[in-house]
C-alpha cells in the first residue's frame, strides 16, 4: 500500500574504481503486514558507467523484487558497475531508484557514487 522510506539508499563501496561490485542498501517499512515491492535501478543513458549483472549483457537498468512487511526491513542488492560505451570519463554517477508499491504507486530514491580512477 504505502511504503516509507525509513534510511535512504546507500552504497558501498563509495568512492569506488570500476569495475567494482556496489551494494545498495535502505531501510524499508510497510503500512501493510506484508507486501511485494518492485526496485527499479536506473543510470542515465549517455554516460560510460553501465550495470552488469551476472553474464547478462551490460545494462543501464536492472529491476529487483522484495516483499516488505510493517517493521523495518533493511533491503540490499548487489551487482556490478562496468565502464562500457558512452561519454566520459566520469567522476560522479546518479543511481536513480523508484520503489514501486503492490497498487503500482512509484516512489523515488537515489544515491550517487564517486568514481575513482584506477
Amino acid at each position: 500500500m504505502a511504503i516509507q522510506i525509513k534510511k535512504n539508499l546507500t552504497a558501498s563501496p563509495n568512492p569506488t574504481s570500476l569495475p567494482k561490485r556496489i551494494e545498495f542498501v535502505q531501510t524499508l517499512r510497510s503500512t501493510l503486514a506484508s507486501e511485494p515491492i518492485t526496485l527499479t535501478y536506473k543510470l542515465a543513458p549517455g554516460h560510460q558507467i553501465w550495470f552488469q549483472d551476472g553474464n547478462d549483457p551490460p545494462a543501464k537498468s536492472f529491476t529487483r523484487t522484495e516483499t516488505v512487511g510493517s517493521a523495518d526491513q533493511i533491503c540490499r542488492d548487489r551487482i556490478e558497475l562496468v565502464i562500457g560505451k558512452g561519454t566520459g570519463p566520469i567522476e560522479l554517477v546518479q543511481i536513480d531508484q523508484t520503489i514501486t508499491d503492490s497498487l503500482g504507486i512509484p516512489q523515488p530514491d537515489l544515491v550517487l557514487v564517486q568514481i575513482q580512477k584506477a
